[in-house]
This record gives C-alpha cells, sequence and structure tokens, in this order.
C-alpha cells in the first residue's frame, strides 16, 4: 500500500504547527481520484455514497458537486444529506428498522427513496408512505470472505429479505401502492475477492428474470481498497445491460478511506512483557481496531532514531485501546507525530464521547490550504444536556 501523498505529507507537517493532535486530515484530490476510478470503471452507472463512512458536510457537498448522490441509513443522515443541499431523489434509505415516528417525519421533511429490508418494513412503509419510490433489499445468502461484523449478505445477518420471500414483499409493496423501482443487494464490507461479487450478481439476475421487470439494479458496495476493479466492472455492466435496467452502486469506504489519516503525537515508551508506544489518539478517536480488528498502517511524520517494535496504544482505560500491534518504526522523541493511514472512513464517524473525550478537530486539505470540516468539541459542550432542571 502506498504512503502519504508528499504534497498531503507536507501539509500535515504545516498543520502540525498550527493544530493540536489528536485531529483527522483528509486529502480532496485523492476523494476526486476516486470518483473519477469509479466513474471510469461503471460509466453508466448512479454513484451513492455510503454517508455513515464520512458524514462531514464539506465532504457531502463537494460530492454532491462532482454528481455523486447519498445512501443513508438514519434519520439523522436523512436530514443531514438534506442540509448539504441534496434533493429527495438523491438520496437512498437503507436500514433494517423505519419506525412509524421516523416515518411521520420524513412525510413532514420530505420522503427519499426508501430501501425496504423486511417484510415488516414493506407493510409499515404501505401505511404510513403510499406512492413512496421503494426497492427491496435481497438478503442473497451467500458466504463472503470478511469480518463477521462486516458479511450482511450472510443468512444469518439481520439484514435483507431472503431470496424465497422477495415475490411476498413485492406483493405487499404492490398492493400497498408503492412504486417498487428494483432490487438491492449489499454482500459486506472490505470484500476483496471478486468472486464473491459474481456469486451475488448471479443470484440477482435470477431474481430479475423471477420477478421483474423493474427500472433499477442496484449492486451495493463494499469495495476493499485492494480490490481490482476491472475483475467486477464487466460482470456488473453486463448484467445492467442484459436486463435493461439502470445500475447503482454504493461505494463507501472505498471513495475516502485512504483519503483520511488521524494525526496523534507521541508520548513515551513503555515496557511491562510488552513494549509499547503512548500516543494521544485511542478507541474514542478510532474505533475500528478494537471492533473489527483493523489493521490501519501507521507512517511516521518525523526522522527518529533506530527502529524498534512496539504496540501504539491510546489513553484510553481499556486494554483493547490498541491502535496497532508490532508495529516497526523508528524511535520517536516526545511529541513527535504519527499519521494513522486509511482513518477517511468510520473513524470520525464513529467516534465517542467515551471517558469524557471530545470529538476532534477535522481538516480537509483542498491542494491548496487547509479548510476546517469540524471544530474540536469543546469540552464544556458535553455537559450541556445535563442541565438541572431542564425538560427532555
Amino acid at each position: 500500500m502506498s504512503g502519504l501523498n508528499p504534497r498531503f505529507r507536507q501539509a500535515l507537517q504545516a498543520a502540525l504547527e498550527r493544530y493540536e493532535t489528536p485531529f483527522y486530515a483528509y486529502d480532496l484530490t485523492s476523494i476526486q481520484a476516486k470518483v473519477s476510478a469509479l466513474r471510469a470503471a461503471f460509466p453508466q452507472a448512479e454513484l451513492f455514497f455510503a454517508m455513515k463512512a464520512n458524514p462531514r458536510l464539506g465532504i457531502l457537498r463537494r460530492l454532491l458537486g462532482l454528481g455523486v448522490f447519498l445512501e443513508a441509513v438514519s434519520l439523522g443522515e436523512v436530514r443531514r444529506a438534506y442540509a448539504a443541499g441534496f434533493k429527495r431523489k438523491e438520496v437512498l434509505l437503507n436500514g433494517p428498522l423505519k419506525t412509524p415516528a421516523m416515518l411521520a417525519e420524513l412525510k413532514e421533511i420530505g420522503v427519499p427513496i426508501l430501501g425496504l429490508d423486511s417484510l415488516p418494513d414493506a407493510e409499515r412503509v404501505t401505511r404510513h408512505l403510499p406512492g413512496s419510490h421503494v426497492i427491496l433489499r435481497v438478503n442473497p445468502d451467500l458466504p463472503v470472505l470478511t469480518h463477521d461484523h462486516l458479511a450482511t449478505g450472510r443468512g444469518e445477518s439481520k439484514f435483507g429479505i431472503l431470496p424465497q420471500d422477495i415475490g411476498r414483499a413485492l406483493k405487499i409493496a404492490r398492493a400497498g401502492d408503492l412504486d417498487v423501482l428494483g432490487l438491492h443487494v449489499h454482500l459486506g464490507s472490505a470484500l476483496e475477492r471478486a468472486e464473491d461479487f459474481h456469486a451475488g450478481y448471479a443470484l440477482m439476475e435470477q431474481l430479475y428474470k423471477e420477478h421483474g421487470p423493474f427500472e433499477v439494479l442496484n449492486l451495493g458496495g463494499g469495495f476493499g481498497l485492494g480490490l481490482d476493479l476491472t475483475r467486477l466492472a464487466p460482470a456488473a455492466l453486463g448484467l445492467a445491460e442484459r436486463l435493461g435496467v439502470e445500475l447503482w452502486l454504493e461505494p463507501g469506504r472505498y471513495l475516502v478511506a485512504e483519503a483520511g489519516v488521524l494525526v496523534t503525537r507521541t508520548w513515551g515508551l513503555k515496557q511491562t512483557r510488552r513494549k509499547f508506544l503512548l500516543v494521544d489518539a485511542g478507541m474514542s478517536h478510532l474505533l475500528r481496531p478494537m471492533l473489527y480488528g483493523a489493521q490501519h498502517p501507521v507512517e511516521p511524520l518525523y526522522k527518529g532514531g533506530a527502529p524498534q517494535t512496539f504496540d501504539l496504544a491510546g489513553p484510553a482505560c481499556e486494554s483493547g485501546d490498541i491502535l496497532a500491534k508490532d508495529l516497526t518504526l523508528p524511535t520517536p522523541k516526545e511529541g513527535d507525530a504519527l499519521a494513522i493511514m486509511q482513518a477517511g472512513a468510520y473513524g470520525s464517524s464513529m467516534s465517542s464521547n467515551y471517558l469524557d473525550t471530545p470529538r476532534p478537530l477535522e481538516l480537509l486539505w483542498t491542494g491548496e490550504e487547509w479548510e476546517v470540516l469540524r471544530r474540536r468539541q469543546s469540552w464544556e459542550s458535553l455537559l450541556l444536556e445535563e442541565q438541572p432542571g431542564e425538560g427532555g
């Protein structure tokens, strides 16, 4: 995997002179290049960015300018999408549960395209939002090679409607005056094998022949960072052409992961039965290593001494607060900085206030200057919702 872009690295060095660590930093030119790569591989496809990967308004607005739509999975994300300037038809709302209260609020603020995830989901939408444009999410019941928490297309996953129940779901939707645009499959995340996608595509072709015709084929996302799109695109484009449908894709991590880094400073070495390098970023800022066992490359932003091997330990009072294991780096001095790579997706969006930790500053490098996407959260703001005597 390639290291930091030299210009971005230079910009990070300048940012370290101005901003307190830890902070997230994103390279806009990397995001633009990923959009171009997807457009080159899938020229006929509509792209819906899975905004849970990185929901910063400054990034969403730039994607809108590039003609990329949004995939949301919560009411809050729909509101954020509208705040960023997206129209209802440019937002697809997926997710396993849509409560009556949620559907009532959507009726007030504007109903996006709805992804129906179950038979009860379809029944509720027909009752509360008849006439809506919808797609049905298929659970293909297929094995895929990824972390168990990311394998959304397995039969034991909570997501989607099993193939044998698609007919019932369509009957419910059509009887309730819903406009069924097509079917949707999302096999999982961080998938590196084209074979996993091809198996999903074959099932979708069968379902379209059995239950079609439809207008849209949504093949989801889940593209691993090392996936060769040239091995995937011909099968997806060929399927859409054979079915005579518009192709939709939902890239998330693929678009933004490599654009982002979490910058942290080192604050000393510690030796128990293992050797640790203590840093000021931890699980409250970057949860993926603890949650998924995710491995993030780390690049030093300093010139250090002789190489040593250690675990990168955050400040949380948790044994699992380890951002990298068996990491070999030049020996740093106190205050030297590291860039934790591939942190542009599910880094900030999964950050928390655990241990009363303010969420970090987020910056965007435009190629010319730094833009603040989100200010560092103040500690005082953590107390605002706990003022005595205020109603709920």
